[in-house]
């Protein structure tokens, strides 16, 4: 993708964080005015939560996106080798991390429900892993090894098969 299209999308996440974030913030100064019914209170703190999942898709998404038209911009500079190896980084600790999650939660002991949903978790886990073979050495292995991944977590998604 063409680098003013990410710097683009980081402009667009940032303004869709600060704008869902202030109706967010409107919404749940509503929901506690006395002067209104329980049923408007109870209405704007329902809009408050559902609209919240849009600052928090776009701080997730903020940084790694930022990342990528650093990247983009410095391609071919120390400064972008320094970041991927940064990003190389953060990949190996999530793949710890959210590996750790899924299979803990797998064998029950973890924060998400166990079965399919566990599984899914612990595939996910394992395109950190194939993200880091393809920038290490670019083999074609681990883009198929993704494209399994992705394709055995969208069944499992699906099919709740587990």
């Amino acid at each position: 993708m063409d680098h003013a299209i990410w710097v683009f999308v980081h402009v667009m996440l940032l303004v869709y964080w600060l704008g869902a974030d202030l109706g967010v913030l409107l919404l749940a100064k509503a929901a506690k005015r006395p002067e209104l019914s329980f049923a408007e209170r109870a209405f704007a703190l329902q809009m408050a939560i559902r609209i919240d999942l849009v600052p928090r898709l776009c701080f997730t998404v903020m940084l790694p996106v930022g990342l990528l038209v650093t990247l983009g911009r410095h391609e071919g500079k120390p400064l972008a080798a320094r970041l991927n190896h940064w990003h190389l980084g953060l990949q190996a600790l999530l793949l710890v991390i959210v590996g750790a999650i899924g299979i803990s939660s797998w064998l029950g002991h973890g924060p998400l429900p166990g079965g399919w949903f566990a599984a899914k978790i612990v595939l996910f886990a394992l395109i950190f892993a194939m993200g880091i073979g393809i920038a290490v050495d670019g083999a074609i292995r681990y883009v198929l090894g993704l494209y399994a991944l992705l394709i055995a977590i969208a069944f499992l998604g699906v099919t709740k098969f587990l």
